[in-house]
């Protein structure tokens, strides 16, 4: 009778076990398939994480160029919107963004954007007056950026990015950016180099 009691005791304590390793076996596979079907890992990033093109454009460059940047990268697109907006007539359009140059004028960005769910972030603006125009300096005052890698493009027929890049450092320096150093997005042949590139192509 007492080894009846104590091989059954045996044979218990193996099944509670089994019964155990099997639930933790299962639990793992739930956990792993559910990771698999995009629960957890998001489809539409790269190797840089979620991607956000923002941008703004006057006369459809820019947009054109944040469209087959938003393509390649599988990014959400989001264009920014102004208040007041800039005027879409060339004499008048100068004339605003020169004003807002000389007097300082960071114009209102009305946008709402949850920039929390997003790693990398490819700012798109047209180059006037050699710089970036003013609202470049609200986004950087409007959103926190802080811990995101932030990469510039610019569109302009005469003005490399180069021009831009100083005023942008301005706009970051110590609010914890890591800004690229951008590039002219004029044509998909440079898009598309500096995308594959900096491993930005989805």
């Amino acid at each position: 009778m007492k080894s009846l009691i104590v091989n059954g005791g045996i044979n218990m304590s193996k099944r509670i076990v089994s019964v155990i390793v099997s639930s933790v076996v299962a639990f793992v596979a739930i956990f792993l398939f559910g990771n698999m079907n995009g629960n957890t890992v998001k489809a539409a990033t790269t190797a840089t994480g979620k991607v956000l093109v923002v941008y703004y454009s006057n006369s459809g460059t820019t947009e054109d160029a944040a469209k087959k940047i938003q393509k390649q990268t599988g990014g959400d697109l989001v264009k920014l919107r102004m208040s007041p907006n800039y005027p879409s007539n060339y004499d008048k359009l100068t004339k605003v963004s020169k004003r807002q140059i000389d007097k300082n004028i960071h114009p209102e960005i009305l946008n709402k954007i949850n920039m929390k769910k997003y790693k990398t972030i490819l700012l798109g603006f047209p180059t006037w007056y050699q710089r970036p125009p003013m609202f470049i300096n609200t986004f950087f005052d409007k959103y926190d950026l802080k811990g995101k890698t932030v990469v510039p493009f610019s569109t302009s027929m005469s003005s490399p990015m180069s021009v831009n890049r100083p005023y942008l450092k301005k706009m970051v320096q110590g609010k914890g950016i890591n800004l690229q150093s951008g590039f002219r997005a004029n044509s998909s042949k440079s898009i598309n180099k500096y995308l594959k590139k900096n491993n930005l192509i989805k």
